[in-house]
């Protein structure tokens, strides 16, 4: 959301000098060349009149293309060439195609990037809260609601004894290092699911809830499949643990129709693990799954 934001304020801004620029460079061209004889100061609103239709109805590509191709022809002319004009009418009736041409596509560009970002706007927000581009992971909306599915499943069909396993891993302090190096702190986070997503079994749920905290969601595993698959991920964890300044955390917890009312809230099993995660390192030992 705040890079959404950022960049909606960029797009506001550069919009703005954008604007301001393609309505004065005419005016400032015109004043500097009236001056000189009625042919010149015809000679620019023509070319202005020509620039500002290119740059607002033809295609970008177009537009770069034509802005080599006249402005090399117009410095042969005009520059290179014999013609008795004034040296600074020259330049301007050379640049003036370019720079109008230039600064209205770059305008329309980013008005019409502005206004699709607007009017999908809720979209936006809904993706950015469901899902997380730079991990490619669920985040915490989308955990709460299989949570709560799967908490339903076990609490309306005791019959069948359902279950599910929860585990939660952190970066531990990992605040600072972010404020330090932020680009390193992404690529460890990215690897850091990256490591999950080979380790887990297709049958779990992965989601990152931000503050550099996983979560995982192991619906009808065994406690020695689950015991498995953590110990397996524990040890790839461990390869990079060492790199990782504030070391990382490791807690699990088994829910079934015994303790389900006491976890039936998402965020109550979350703040649970966060308890947990107090004192469970990871370097030290995998925490044995509790069964209430």
């Amino acid at each position: 959301m705040v890079n959404y934001m950022n960049k909606s304020n960029r797009h506001n801004i550069l919009i703005y000098f954008d604007f301001i620029a393609a309505l004065l460079f005419p005016v400032i061209a015109v004043f500097q060349v009236e001056e000189y004889s009625a042919n010149i100061v015809n000679g620019l609103f023509l070319i202005l009149i020509l620039a500002i239709m290119t740059g607002l109805l033809l295609p970008n590509i177009m537009v770069s293309w034509l802005i080599i191709l006249l402005t090399t022809i117009a410095a042969g002319f005009l520059v290179l060439g014999y013609v008795v004009i004034p040296t600074e009418a020259k330049w301007f009736l050379v640049v003036a195609f370019p720079i109008e041409a230039g600064l209205l596509t770059v305008l329309r560009y980013y008005v019409l990037d502005w206004r699709f970002i607007s009017k999908n706007r809720q979209g936006i927000r809904n993706y950015l809260k469901r899902y997380n581009g730079t991990l490619k992971m669920h985040t915490r909306y989308t955990a709460n609601k299989i949570y709560s599915k799967v908490i339903s499943n076990i609490k309306e069909r005791p019959q069948l004894h359902l279950w599910m396993h929860v585990s939660m891993l952190r970066w531990a302090n990992h605040e600072q290092f972010a404020q330090l190096h932020p680009e390193e702190h992404a690529q460890y986070l990215e690897k850091l699911a990256d490591i999950l997503k080979k380790r887990r079994l297709a049958a779990e749920e992965l989601f990152y809830l931000g503050d550099a905290t996983f979560f995982i969601i192991s619906p009808e595993l065994r406690d020695d499949i689950i015991k498995q698959i953590n110990q397996e991920t524990i040890a790839e964890l461990k390869k990079v643990q060492d790199d990782l300044p504030g070391g990382l955390k490791w807690t699990s917890q088994r829910i079934d129709e015994r303790n389900v009312d006491r976890f039936t809230d998402p965020n109550v099993i979350v703040k649970h693990l966060d308890r947990e995660l107090e004192t469970d390192l990871i370097v030290e030992y995998l925490k044995a799954e509790a069964n209430d």
